[in-house]
């Protein structure tokens, strides 16, 4: 019996069809096992995650459908604490059950930093050296020395800090600064109409010191802007480095602080007022 005689029998032809039959159950199995086992065609929408802190992500009834991952934190004092402020994927986004979402979230405690050598720098180069490492000025105390103008200490919540230290990001650090006896007197800035952070700008580039800060009707201090200074401006009224000038601040909202400023600048001061932008 030759091949093709053998193909046309019974027995062969039988043999065929159930190897074919078995064939397509196997593959049509296959197939359901990784329907169910990838979800074809199944997709849940991605929650909205972001300004959630970890506790409040548990309590959602949809997260159960994802793995939720900290791959990072970063720290901003304006956040809150824990709260997510990335994810991947984005809301709203279309994918399988157990999708991994990966969080960046506000760290709890402000990354730390070693604290910089700023003796015998200059005091701008010391606030420099401070803005690079994420640290705060804070006052700065002159005292006479040869050394003028140069920073003489550091100093951490009223304690001097050695370089090295570790310390959070944030933190305010005081200078002693030296003052030569000889000179180093300063013109008083216009402050009136500038906002708190303006003024301490302006007074620390004159090397003075903020005094008393009174914000009348509790004014808001991220808003108020100056109502006086004392001493007041004067064109060419010089202070030695390091004295204080206390400043009251009005809210900028129930003030009319144009019409003040235009009438104190046309009256009284008739001044070239200098920005710190």
């Amino acid at each position: 019996m030759n091949f093709i005689q053998f193909i046309q029998t019974r027995v062969f032809l039988k043999q065929f069809i159930l190897s074919v039959v078995i064939t397509a159950a196997a593959i049509t199995l296959v197939l359901s096992t990784l329907k169910l086992y990838t979800h074809h065609g199944e997709s849940f929408l991605v929650p909205a995650l972001i300004g959630l802190t970890p506790d409040q992500i548990e309590q959602l009834e949809t997260i159960e459908n994802f793995e939720i991952i900290i791959v990072d934190s970063v720290f901003d004092s304006r956040l809150p604490r824990g709260s997510v402020i990335i994810q991947d994927p984005l809301p709203g986004s279309g994918v399988k059950r157990n999708r991994k979402i990966y969080l960046t979230t506000i760290a709890v405690l402000p990354e730390q930093v070693s604290m910089p050598n700023l003796v015998d720098l200059t005091l701008r180069q010391a606030s420099a050296t401070l803005e690079t490492y994420g640290l705060v000025l804070g006052n700065v105390n002159y005292v006479p020395d040869i050394a003028a103008n140069a920073v003489l200490g550091q100093f951490y919540k009223s304690r001097e800090i050695t370089p090295g230290t570790s310390v959070l990001k944030g933190s305010v650090i005081s200078l002693k600064v030296g003052q030569n006896m000889g000179g180093g007197r300063y013109q008083v800035p216009f402050l009136l109409g500038k906002l708190q952070s303006e003024a301490n700008q302006l007074l620390q580039q004159n090397y003075l010191q903020v005094g008393d800060e009174t914000f009348e009707n509790d004014a808001d201090p991220s808003t108020a802007r100056v109502y006086s200074q004392s001493p007041s401006y004067v064109r060419g009224l010089m202070m030695n480095a390091g004295q204080q000038v206390s400043l009251v601040y009005r809210d900028p909202e129930v003030f009319d602080f144009d019409a003040y400023l235009d009438l104190m600048s046309a009256d009284t001061l008739n001044v070239e007022q200098d920005s710190v932008y």
